[in-house]
């Protein structure tokens, strides 16, 4: 027993010699466990911080608002709110003053005709634009023997279906709400002769027309007519266009365009500007 007690008594002083070293080391455990801490805690921090900032975007990244035209023009204030078309119809109709220089004989001084006409603006994208058009209307016409020329009613032989077909190229400026269009090309006036109502295919054009040199009947009249309509280039008309249009709250354009058609024809035979078209009238663009 005596043993077993001071085996107790050495393990208890063995024991209260040890707690004095176990505690220095504990203290210095705790210190190096908060400096982890400290140190773990920032890169936590940053680990949450790239996970946000991903969500949040790059200025540069950010969706684009969707629906703008590509052909949208900014106005003064920055906003896209001028859609250029590509390709647009128009119609237009307007008098036409058709020069006759020889109005001292018997025929009609100066016919004004109306027309009216449909026709289109393409390719507006590219700097400069192709501008079609078709613009029918009527007129009498008399042979004197050389030369067609237009005629009032009551000395008529032939009724002229006329087709005036331009072709032209135009530059278009943009100023607001204005459109100013201004152009030029060839321009192609298909006319058809036929006889006149209440005019007698037999009957005789030299009694119509008394300047004529010549005896022939109406009927062989209309064939000369139809014949100098395509004979030496009377057919075709270099033209100058231009043309102002206002934008319509519907999208829509109206305004004025004017063309002068130049007779080469008339120029060719020596006669200069007798024949020459002269048009101003309105235009409607959707």
């Amino acid at each position: 027993m005596h043993r077993i007690r001071t085996a107790l008594q050495g393990t208890v002083f063995l024991i209260a010699l040890m707690m004095p070293l176990a505690l220095p080391a504990q203290e210095a455990a705790k210190p190096q466990a908060e400096v982890k801490a400290q140190n773990s805690a920032p890169s936590q921090a940053n680990g949450k911080a790239q996970e946000i900032a991903p969500a949040e975007g790059n200025p540069q990244e950010t969706a684009q608002p969707q629906g703008t035209d590509e052909n949208a023009k900014p106005d003064a204030s920055g906003a896209a709110d001028i859609t250029i078309k590509k390709h647009s119809l128009f119609f237009s109709a307007a008098p036409i003053v058709m020069i006759n220089t020889d109005s001292a004989k018997d025929s009609a001084p100066s016919p004004v005709m109306f027309g009216g006409g449909v026709g289109g603006t393409l390719f507006q994208q590219w700097p400069v634009a192709f501008q079609p058009r078709l613009t029918f209307f009527i007129n009498y016409y008399m042979w004197d023997g050389e030369n067609a020329r237009p005629a009032e009613i009551e000395n008529r032989t032939a009724i002229a279906l006329s087709f005036l077909i331009d072709l032209n190229a135009v530059k278009i400026i943009r100023r607001g709400k204005h459109t100013f269009q201004a152009g030029g090309g060839i321009s192609i006036l298909a006319r058809i002769g036929i006889l006149a109502n209440g005019v007698n295919a037999d009957g005789s054009a030299l009694e119509s027309h008394q300047t004529a040199a010549t005896s022939f009947t109406d009927g062989e009249a209309i064939s000369s007519i139809n014949k100098w309509f395509w004979s030496n280039a009377h057919f075709l008309y270099p033209d100058i266009t231009f043309c102002w249009l206002y934008d319509l709250p519907n999208g829509w354009k109206a305004g004025l365009s004017a063309n002068v058609y130049i007779p080469l024809g008339s120029i060719a035979d020596g006669r200069g500007v007798d024949g020459m078209l002269l048009t101003v009238g309105g235009r409607l663009e959707i």
